[in-house]
């Protein structure tokens, strides 16, 4: 997900004779944030960037995790962990989205999911 917003640096410059002008703050505090006709960018030490970083693919793989579990429990499994784990391999070696991961461990593993008769179901509760 990273690589596909572009926040890996491809292409390096090296900066000389730049005016700058202060508009507000201290230039010794980091990040900054410069204005030009056009656009406007952030200046980030390469430690700042590098957490920056971090800190979004923890918080993209914390979203993959909590989308596994509710679609997983969803289906019924009896230990979630077991699924999940089978799930993320099917990820990882087919490059499929959770759905088809899923579905295709249900179809291969059914073991793994409670076996639910609806139809019994629902004769037993009317």
């Amino acid at each position: 997900m990273v690589n596909e917003i572009n926040l890996d640096p491809q292409t390096k410059v090296k900066v000389k004779n730049i005016d700058v002008e202060l508009i507000e703050g201290d230039l010794t505090q980091k990040p900054w944030l410069i204005h030009t006709d056009k656009h406007n960018y952030v200046l980030l030490e390469e430690e700042q960037y590098d957490k920056f970083i971090k800190l979004l693919r923890d918080v993209l793989e914390q979203n993959l995790e909590l989308k596994l579990e509710q679609r997983i429990m969803s289906e019924l499994p009896i230990d979630v962990e077991d699924v999940k784990a089978v799930v993320k391999q099917e990820i990882k070696d087919n490059n499929i989205s959770i759905e088809e991961a899923l579905k295709k461990v249900k179809n291969n593993y059914p073991n793994l999911f409670h076996k639910v008769d609806l139809e019994t179901i629902f004769q037993e509760l009317l």
